[in-house]
């Protein structure tokens, strides 16, 4: 499935009330870096947890994020395609993506940003998007927003998951997990694969470009007793993509990209002060690796790249009062990369990195909680970046209605590709951003309908670009983005959950030159999805859902012009035990055809069909 296609919304369970417990009583972790209640931040961050993958049906982590106001998402080609995540019109770079508390950038590719074309739902229990800057907490590439993605996690006495479908263009998706705990041990473990024939990548294509993928996750948590674990955790992912060379003989070029990705976190957990104080240390590593081959000879497409990140952490919470929290942290990072093309010795650059963050989260009366930190980081090459910011919000009437106003800083380093020789410009500066955003949510009609709103303004300055005449990368001076995200979200009935959310984005190009005033490439100024479902009396749960994107632009100059377009997916699932259900989807009902990616294909009209168990 495409990663820019609505996935059709149906009830894979019976549902549960989206106000039940209210999302100010949801836990969250990317506003401060520990566990604390929604309704103690001032960001904005929504919440997709397993019921709703399951829900939508989604079958990657990026058709899930296009029920999101502030994220759209631009794939080139099929399933398995290179996939853009763009946060309040950023840039892919400023979004930063972790798995299970893991940094997971592609630090071997020219800026850094994650591609989300692997990431499948299988076994991932929960997404956690932060809009807007937090480099406070998470440092360099938190600008544009923070996507936190957990494997699903341990559960008390045992769960097992599985599931299994089929669709469209021979697509084979199958899944399992198993999570439990016993005594002082707690743990999860499982995997996935995926195969398909795919579409042809390039538009015009005859020969189809086919995508395998395998995933593992595993967790382990041991207890020892007096607040002290010890926490294990990793994620592999192994995929094979056929491409399209853009460079050789076009649609129907034989290029192969062998992509392997690798996360694991060690970390000790112990309190301190009858449990006032937490402390955390950890060691994490992201290793990444990719081998592309191509029949053409002289192409980039054979190349032979390899990345490691090697991270040590120490974080604090201290608990001085129920008025008074002080969070700190430092961290030290060591970063490797390693780029090979057409079988030359590879360039070799690295870097290290040092920082050290403090926050106060103050709570001097009741429903009012203020946030404040500053964080200050240390790079070998481009020496040192303070950051600021502050959040609060308020509530008058016990969490019914919520105001929420912050003002944070975000920057994004040079990666290894772009500020290091040979193909890197060592005199590039930090790209950094100055933003703003004011909300409201309100509930009503006893908490089974809530409306929000957010406004939101963004001044990047010092953006990092290539330059063609240079031929090397540039800061290119600013950008300015805003704009607005409004939704409802309404559940008459406990059988009944709609959402829908409207957003509109103004990312302006204020660089001096040719480009001044022009619309950032691939950002539509307005974009709108609906999501309805319904679960009848007799067991069938049926859904809907449709996603709207308007014009856009394929590049700087505003010259190549993508039309708008809306998808529509119908769905439905049915329980035929009590662990035991089927579901069916069809997506992109109405056949549209439309342009993601210019040059690159889409998926026209399919169906999948799917077995699915927990017990």
């Amino acid at each position: 499935m495409t990663m820019l296609k609505v996935t059709a919304a149906a009830l894979a369970m019976l549902p549960t009330s989206a106000f039940a417990q209210t999302a100010e009583d949801e836990i969250v972790v990317t506003a401060s870096g520990f566990e604390q209640p929604r309704s103690e931040t001032g960001q904005a961050i929504e919440i997709v947890d397993r019921d709703r993958l399951d829900q939508l049906q989604s079958a990657t982590i990026a058709d899930a994020l296009q029920t999101i106001p502030g994220v759209r998402i631009a794939t080139r080609g099929g399933l398995g395609g290179q996939s853009s995540a763009f946060i309040r019109g950023g840039s892919s770079a400023q979004t930063l993506v972790l798995i299970d508390g893991v940094r997971i950038n592609d630090l071997t590719s020219p800026n850094g940003a994650f591609d989300f074309g692997a990431l499948m739902t299988g076994n991932i229990g929960r997404v956690e998007i932060l809009r807007g800057p937090n480099s406070v907490i998470w440092g360099s590439q938190a600008i544009g927003g923070v996507v936190n993605i957990q494997s699903i996690a341990p559960v008390d006495g045992f769960e097992g998951r599985m599931g299994s479908e089929y669709g469209a263009y021979d697509t084979k998706r199958m899944n399992a997990n198993l999570a439990g705990s016993s005594g002082q041990l707690e743990g999860s473990v499982g995997g996935s694969f995926v195969n398909s024939d795919g579409i042809s990548a390039l538009a015009g294509g005859t020969e189809r470009d086919g995508y395998d993928n395998l995933t593992g996750n595993a967790r382990l948590k041991v207890h020892f007793g007096d607040g002290f674990t010890l926490d294990f955790r990793s994620y592999y992912n192994r995929a094979r993509v056929e491409a399209d060379s853009e460079f050789g003989v076009g649609a129907n070029g034989l290029p192969v990209s062998r992509n392997r990705q690798f996360v694991g976190y060690v970390g000790a957990n112990f309190d301190l002060l009858d449990g006032r104080l937490q402390n955390r240390i950890a060691y994490t590593r992201t290793d990444i690796k990719r081998i592309g081959t191509d029949p053409v000879v002289f192409s980039f497409n054979n190349f032979n790249v390899r990345g490691a990140i090697d991270r040590a952490e120490y974080h604090a919470v201290f608990d001085l009062n129920d008025a008074l929290t002080f969070v700190a942290g430092a961290e030290y990072e060591r970063s490797f990369a390693s780029t090979a093309f057409e079988g030359a010795a590879p360039d070799v650059a690295r870097n290290e990195l040092g920082s050290g963050f403090g926050q106060i989260i103050m709570r001097p009366v009741a429903g009012l909680t203020l946030t404040g930190g500053v964080r200050h980081d240390v790079y070998d090459d481009y020496g040192g970046q303070t950051s600021f910011g502050g959040n609060a919000a308020f509530s008058p009437n016990d969490g019914r209605t919520m105001f929420r106003a912050t003002y944070a800083e975000g920057f994004r380093a040079p990666t290894l590709t772009e500020g290091q020789p040979p193909y890197g410009n060592p005199d590039l500066k930090p790209e950094t951003a100055r933003n703003f955003d004011l909300g409201v949510e309100h509930q009503f009609l006893g908490n089974k309908a809530q409306i929000f709103a957010t406004y939101f303004n963004r001044r990047s300055n010092d953006l990092i670009a290539f330059s063609s005449i240079s031929s090397q990368s540039e800061n290119i001076d600013k950008v300015t983005s805003k704009g607005l995200e409004a939704g409802l979200n309404l559940n008459p009935t406990n059988d009944i959950d709609i959402r829908a959310s409207y957003t509109l984005v103004d990312a302006i190009n204020r660089s001096a030159g040719a480009n001044f005033g022009n619309r950032q490439a691939l950002r539509p100024q307005h974009s709108a999805s609906v999501t309805a479902d319904w679960q009848t009396p007799f067991g069938l749960s049926v859904g809907s859902s449709v996603l709207i994107i308007g014009d856009s632009f394929d590049n700087a100059a505003n010259s190549l012009r993508l039309n708008g377009y809306a998808l529509v997916g119908l769905g439905a699932s049915m329980p035929l035990t009590d662990t035991l259900q089927v579901y069916s989807r069809i997506d992109n009902l109405l056949n549209a055809d439309y342009t993601l990616v210019a040059g690159y294909n889409s998926f026209g009209r399919n169906a999948t069909i799917g077995v699915r168990a927990k017990f």
